[in-house]
């Protein structure tokens, strides 16, 4: 029996009056089988699948938690997996420290190499970009002649540019020390460009002065100031010896690769300045590596003592 306000249960499926081959039919060609209706399907299971709600856009207090929550050894500054970093410690945390004073010393070694030859790179941009535009400019002519020649004069410039740049960044003491300061070796970087060019400055107006059959102009000190200069003793030198500038001399037996006769005034107190900042990094390095020596030192001395007191002098000594 039918209801006034609703269907019966009968007329749910409206396929089931169709002729069996027509239906059959629609089965077969349909794309997806279809499912008679119910009376118990809510409005919420007839939403189409498509239609998502509309994501909740986080308060400005949570994302301002989030981003202030994000550990710092995180490697997503937006708070993903921030629970999982949160607990996270490096291995040197866990283990403690396990470069040993010697390899911090070869390490820093290699280091300073690498910083000084960029930095001086750095001072000698402008050469460097003069011998390759020799290579470059001009017509097929003089290209094929700066190949020839190699561009010669360019590149003693650039040469001689980087070979003294290394040298003042070395007496300066650029890169000496173990903690690195951007602003200190900037100041030194800034200040072995300035001494260089101070240097050619003065060769220059030599070479100007000696074509004109002129005085050259006084020499002067590129590391020591007027001040003091005067405040030193007067240490004059002969005419037959080499003149060095701000009165300082090479420590006995020492002997530069370049004889002093070969190199100008200014010259020789750069090699002798860079061989104080020598000695003075090289007793650097060792004071970091004294208690290792000292720790090996004693322990061979207890060695030496044991096998002494088994084998003699002679063997114990030679097993120590």
């Amino acid at each position: 029996m039918g209801w006034f306000w609703g269907n019966s249960s009968d007329d749910a499926d409206p396929t089931k009056k169709l002729d069996p081959s027509l239906r059959g039919y629609l089965e077969q060609e349909s794309p997806s089988k279809y499912t008679p209706t119910t009376a118990g399907v809510q409005a919420q299971d007839r939403t189409p699948s498509h239609e998502k709600p509309a994501e909740e856009s986080p308060s400005p207090d949570r994302a301002a938690e989030s981003a202030t929550s994000v550990p710092s050894a995180s490697l997503y500054p937006d708070g993903r997996y921030a629970h999982l970093w949160k607990d996270y410690k490096s291995l040197e945390q866990i283990e403690g420290p396990t470069t040993s004073p010697a390899e911090k010393v070869v390490e820093k070694f290699k280091q300073r190499k690498g910083v000084l030859n960029r930095a001086a790179l750095e001072n000698c941009a402008e050469e460097q970009e003069v011998l390759s535009m020799c290579y470059k400019s001009g017509d097929f002519t003089e290209r094929i002649k700066a190949r020839m020649t190699l561009c010669q004069k360019q590149n003693y410039q650039f040469s001689r540019c980087y070979t003294m740049q290394l040298k003042f960044l070395q007496a300066l003491g650029y890169g000496a020390s173990f903690e690195w300061d951007t602003d200190k070796e900037e100041r030194i970087q800034m200040h072995a460009d300035k001494l260089y060019h101070r240097m050619m400055d003065y060769e220059r107006r030599v070479a100007e002065a000696e074509a004109d059959g002129r005085e050259p102009p006084p020499l002067k000190s590129l590391f020591k100031s007027e001040a003091e200069m005067a405040a030193m003793p007067d240490t004059s030198q002969s005419s037959d010896e080499l003149v060095i500038p701000g009165g300082e001399q090479l420590p006995a037996g020492y002997k530069p690769r370049k004889p002093l006769k070969n190199m100008t005034p200014h010259e020789r107190e750069l090699e002798v300045q860079a061989l104080k900042q020598q000695m003075a990094q090289r007793h650097v390095y060792l004071e970091e590596v004294s208690p290792v020596l000292r720790a090996e030192h004693e322990a061979k001395a207890k060695r030496r003592e044991k096998f002494t007191s088994w084998f003699g002098e002679t063997i114990g000594s030679w097993l120590a």
